[in-house]
């Protein structure tokens, strides 16, 4: 199984690669406002931005001079914040962006992400507590952004990025669900 599993990912990796027209990718890190939504009984309610930062690593595979897929790997802090309580999730998230090149220069962005909860805990104040097992270790949302990306390999995003799962795992008398503010600067290593 172990083999069939790795020769199919081989052929559609190459499969994608060959059918690429460019292939470039780079490094991106950034500013998360991250925030939450808390629904249930006939109310909705979201505390407070809480700043934070993502960064990983991006590659883009241009199929056409205008369509292609940009698949990312980032580490992103998210979570909330509502007066001295702050809290703070890491998640590493995967997502999979379908690209549009509007010229060199301007491009749009959207697709699903996928998230893995490796840290959440509540601070008030100075005391910090460990609340991961009060969340669902995943999370699975949508993104959609614009970017800019500029000759001396700079580029720069705005992206929104809404959860779609409930990661609330101690009560199911309200949802509770992410949503994120991203602001990137990346740099181009490698491709056109």
């Amino acid at each position: 199984m172990k083999k069939t599993t790795t020769v199919l990912l081989f052929v559609f990796f190459a499969s994608v690669g060959a059918l690429a027209q460019g292939l470039s990718g780079g490094v991106k890190a950034g500013l998360n406002l991250a925030n939450q939504t808390f629904s249930g009984n006939g109310y909705t309610s979201s505390p407070g931005f809480l700043p934070s930062i993502h960064g990983g690593v991006y590659v883009t595979l241009m199929f056409t001079d205008h369509f292609g897929l940009q698949p990312e790997l980032l580490y992103s802090g998210q979570g909330a914040k509502s007066g001295d309580v702050k809290l703070k999730l890491n998640y590493v998230t995967i997502p999979i962006l379908l690209r549009y090149n509007v010229n060199d220069i301007l491009s749009f962005h959207a697709g699903p992400q996928f998230g893995v909860l490796l840290s959440a805990k509540s601070k008030v104040g100075s005391n910090s507590t460990d609340v991961k097992d009060q969340l669902k270790g995943s999370d699975v949302g949508a993104a959609i952004g614009i970017g800019v990306d500029l000759p001396m390999k700079l580029n720069f995003a705005f992206r929104f990025v809404k959860g779609f799962s409930d990661i609330n795992d101690v009560t199911d008398s309200y949802k509770q669900k992410n949503y994120i503010l991203q602001f990137s600067v990346g740099y181009k290593l490698f491709g056109d």
